[in-house]
């Protein structure tokens, strides 16, 4: 057995994050592809010398310092020297295993399985291979090839304590964290004084969510080795957990909590100065505090020692923009994006920096070169048939860069597509204004074949300006919005060893803010600064008087990225209705937005107002961008005399308020036709009067009535 020192040093990240731990006799790569040396002779039988110039003492001491360079942490150096050891003598068990385990620890995994099995089939008896390579396929997510690998190592070799530590965390994987507990406690009945069984443990009792358990066994681990940086660094993680989970309850508690965190990281960097893990806790510490440039100084510390990371120069990147240092973190987001290209919360940030820093630089490169991104989506999309996203796409890449005339036809045409005829007369005229490189005579005989096709229409006919915005205009319609606040206020699980991007809350809530602008019957009402609790939030939406409000939670881990939107009453501070999404792959923050905003377009009531009257026929402010279609039937409510519901503080419809119901015939862009019946003895309907859609629950509840 290695001493918890040893281990801790092969340890690629403490026993609180979702890696596997591994020892030196545990983990190895199959080499393939090596040009043969021309003074290389192999050995045909093991412990044989392969030639005269490499004596069998002599690879052994190449093993030894590819070992050495391994528990240094440089393993790529001793990948290369373990490859050389193959090279010399192929049947060399201990060295595949080493090279497998190497190439396990950078995630070559399939590799390392493929070596680690031809371990197997040659020595049938080895235990260290099984471990390893269940590890490898608990890692490829093959738990049931990993329990029958490791079932068979026990078959073995029942007292091997590293099969049981393998079985162990195949159930924790599987989120059976019981047994796990189990097994820890059966290793601690033999080996009572094993430092990481009490760090296991910690761990197993910290993804069950018990926190104040967990930390008596990451206490117990420091005290029997507090010359290991892990039982600190473990030690530290578990305070800075502790204190974002107290940070809502009581601010004080939560930073003694942190202060314990720092103290806790600070002395493992004393043990071992070069171990990254100590600044990832001093700059989640830091993060969560809002201490920007320390945030900063612990990520330049962190690269330093292990490279720049794309999540790392986000980090940078974030916290340059909170101290409003625009142009550092501009460059740093940009060298995140060029090395993971797909981070969507990255080139959001970034795009929005662009946007700020270059606003009257509408031709600079940046901005070009991320308008293009979204153009090549927005033409996917709408290949596909799929507009709205085509839409969204195509507004995010005009934004970005205005001049283009090929991304403003396009969009243009997206319009027409859409039966969008009067907004696509407005684009055509805004290019001829705002572009160069046009062919005008084009131009200017799409505008002329359009208007001949919109003198005819219902707005026309009706002598009104659907998209008019002076209220000087005689065919000036005013717009009926029901106003949502946007909060940065979607909680995040910071104690989540699988969270990525930190303060993903206000890129969600930018997000979200931006779609939701794009549904005709919403307004949007954003803020700069986070909201910490449920009173702050229902304080800030009343002073807007915004109607509703939203904040929620989020998961992001690698693969997924799980969204619930809570949609609130202004009136009362009650939850009206809660949307959750769940993708993986490509998109996700993408494609959560837009799901997010559709169902919380869809719930929000569809009103408007009377807008012109001609007899019984009317002519109201909504319609085929607000979702409105023929024979939909409203409510007409007095002007003013719309009402809450108490307790949910959603609109009713009161029959004492109730002055008529209409139905729609003629559907326009902007605005809808109608004729309506009034209740009562007298004809009480006027102008500006409101309009509420019959639910179908309500249109069920008449028919049953009048029958």
């Amino acid at each position: 057995m290695f001493s918890s020192l040893k281990r801790g040093n092969n340890t690629t990240m403490n026993a609180g994050h979702r890696h596997v731990r591994f020892f030196a006799d545990t983990v190895g790569q199959k080499h393939r592809g090596r040009g043969m040396r021309i003074f290389l002779v192999l050995f045909l039988f093991v412990g044989m010398p392969a030639c005269p110039l490499f004596s069998q003492s002599m690879i052994q001491q190449m093993f030894s310092e590819g070992l050495q360079k391994e528990a240094e942490g440089d393993c790529l150096s001793a990948i290369f020297i373990f490859q050389d050891v193959l090279d010399l003598n192929p049947y060399f068990t201990d060295a595949k295993i080493a090279l497998a385990r190497c190439l396990f620890t950078i995630g070559n995994l399939i590799e390392s399985e493929t070596l680690l099995r031809e371990v197997i089939h040659q020595e049938r008896i080895t235990v260290q291979a099984r471990n390893l390579l269940g590890r490898v396929l608990i890692a490829l997510g093959r738990y049931d090839e990993a329990e029958d690998l490791f079932r068979e190592a026990v078959k073995l070799e029942p007292a091997n304590i590293e099969t049981r530590y393998g079985l162990a965390d195949l159930y924790r994987a599987k989120g059976d964290h019981k047994k796990a507990v189990s097994i820890y406690n059966e290793i601690l009945k033999v080996f009572p004084q094993e430092v990481w069984t009490y760090i296991y443990l910690g761990t197993s009792y910290t993804e069950m969510g018990e926190l104040e358990k967990a930390g008596g066994f990451f206490r117990k681990a420091v005290s029997l080795d507090s010359t290991n940086a892990w039982t600190h660094i473990n030690l530290g993680r578990h305070y800075y957990q502790i204190g974002v989970k107290h940070s809502s309850i009581n601010r004080d508690d939560a930073e003694k909590f942190f202060d314990a965190a720092v103290y806790e990281a600070e002395t493992a960097l004393k043990i071992h100065k070069r171990n990254p893990e100590p600044h990832r806790i001093l700059l989640d510490v830091y993060f969560f505090n809002t201490k920007w440039q320390k945030v900063i100084d612990e990520a330049e510390q962190i690269a330093s020692l292990n490279g720049e990371s794309s999540l790392l120069l986000y980090a940078m990147g974030f916290s340059a923009e909170m101290l409003e240092d625009l142009e550092q973190a501009e460059d740093y987001y940009a060298r995140a994006l060029s090395k993971r290209i797909d981070d969507e919360v990255t080139r959001f940030r970034l795009e929005n920096i662009a946007l700020e820093l270059h606003a009257r630089s509408l031709s600079e490169p940046k901005r070009l070169e991320l308008a293009e991104f979204h153009h090549g989506k927005a033409r996917f999309f709408l290949e596909r048939n799929v507009m709205d996203k085509a839409f969204i796409h195509y507004k995010r890449a005009i934004l970005l860069d205005p001049l283009d005339p090929e991304k403003r036809l396009e969009f243009a045409d997206l319009l027409r597509i859409r039966g969008f005829w009067e907004l696509y007369l407005h684009e055509l005229r805004n290019i001829l204004r705002d572009t160069l490189d046009v062919s005008s005579i084009d131009i200017n005989d799409r505008i002329e074949i359009v208007e001949n096709r919109i003198s005819k229409n219902l707005a026309s006919l009706w002598q009104v300006d659907q998209y008019g915005e002076e209220e000087s205009d005689p065919g000036f319609i005013p717009e009926t919005k029901t106003a949502v606040a946007v909060f940065d206020g979607f909680r995040s699980n910071y104690i989540s060893e699988d969270f990525l991007h930190q303060r993903i809350s206000k890129t969600i809530s930018e997000l979200l803010a931006y779609i939701l602008g794009y549904h005709q019957k919403i307004e949007v009402f954003t803020f700069r600064n986070e909201v910490h609790t449920r009173q702050d939030a229902l304080r800030r939406a009343r002073a807007t008087s915004a109607q509703y409000y939203l904040t929620g939670t989020v998961e992001e881990k690698a693969d997924t990225l799980k969204i619930q939107a809570d949609l609130y009453s202004s009136f009362n501070g009650k939850i009206v209705q809660s949307f959750e999404t769940y993708f993986t792959g490509n998109d996700k923050l993408f494609r959560s937005a837009v799901a997010l905003a559709s169902r919380i377009n869809d719930h929000i009531p569809l009103r408007g107002l009377i807008a012109r009257m001609e007899g019984n026929r009317v002519i109201i402010n909504i319609g085929h961008a607000h979702g409105v279609a023929e024979d939909m039937r409203f409510h007409i409510i007095r002007e003013g005399g719309l009402r809450k519901n108490p307790e949910t503080g959603e609109f009713v419809t009161d029959p004492e308020v109730v002055l008529g119901t209409l139905t729609v015939t003629k559907v326009d862009e902007m605005i809808s036709e109608g004729v309506y019946e009034y209740t009562g003895l007298y004809n009480r309907v006027n102008v500006y009067d409101n309009v509420v859609l019959i639910e179908e629950e309500e249109k069920t509840e008449e028919k049953t009535l009048s029958e």
